[in-house]
């Protein structure tokens, strides 16, 4: 079985995971079994597969690390001898131990990593940085690497390239471990529609729209509201929407660890 899981608010990181995931099914002709674990409840389960299965496993990064709240999950992973895929999509500045930490927990929990990758995304708080990323030259990159890492995984061989990244893993940022302010609803633009109470990650959201205090900043009530109605006002997202801005703008290259 080929399994593509991932974790997306915004969907960027499912774009990329989607793009090497369609190059191993045509390949392996195999059942494919796509794995959103971006709702609360779908982390909450166990996810169990065997070594004849092939894990597509992709996250964003949060701080140059794993996001916190994926814990649980990779907790809740038995790889039993599979084959995985790593791939982290982050916003442009840089993904620090992200993608080594990544393939770290998937050998702690039974996985043999054949490849790694890093791609960009549009960032999450501004449309300037990563602009319209991942683009049309990222998916042929995605497809390339797909390509290459599909030999490694045939023949079961573990990552050889060095994953870019130190341990110990650079420390979490108290803003990573502290809840956010949820975006901000205009009450003239807002139809109580109740998509952003839907795609919240963390069930932040009450039915009311009233914001319970466990707000990652992840963007995705802003990004899928379909009236514009929700804007950050976090002091905090505010002054790191500007460094960005001003010091991370610059083209970067996916880059491949096979």
């Amino acid at each position: 079985m080929l399994a593509l899981m991932y974790f997306s608010p915004t969907c960027t990181t499912k774009k990329i995971v989607s793009a090497v995931g369609k190059v191993f099914f045509e390949k392996m002709l195999s059942k494919m079994r796509p794995i959103d674990v971006t709702p609360l409840a779908a982390r909450l389960r166990e996810y169990a597969f065997s070594e004849d299965d092939v894990l597509v496993f992709g996250a964003p990064v949060y701080g140059g690390r794993v996001p916190v709240l994926l814990r649980d999950l990779f907790e809740n992973l038995q790889g039993n001898g599979a084959r995985a895929i790593a791939l982290c999509v982050y916003g442009n500045r840089e993904y620090d131990d992200a993608l080594l930490e990544m393939c770290d927990l998937l050998s702690s929990r039974g996985f043999t990593v054949c490849a790694a990758a890093a791609f960009i995304g549009e960032h999450s708080y501004t449309d300037k940085v990563g602009s319209f990323r991942p683009d049309k030259e990222d998916l042929l990159a995605a497809d390339e690497f797909a390509r290459a890492a599909f030999e490694k995984v045939a023949a079961g061989l573990p990552v050889r390239k060095q994953v870019r990244g130190h341990r110990p893993y650079k420390e979490l940022s108290p803003s990573l471990l502290t809840p956010k302010k949820a975006p901000v609803v205009s009450e003239e633009k807002c139809t109580h529609c109740g998509a952003c109470v839907s795609v919240c990650p963390v069930c932040n959201l009450s039915a009311d729209l009233k914001d319970l205090g466990r707000c990652i900043g992840c963007a995705a009530c802003v990004r899928f509201c379909p009236a514009g109605a929700r804007e950050f006002c976090d002091e905090g997202i505010a002054a790191a929407k500007a460094r960005l801005e001003a010091n991370c703008t610059a083209w970067r290259n996916p880059e491949f660890f096979l």
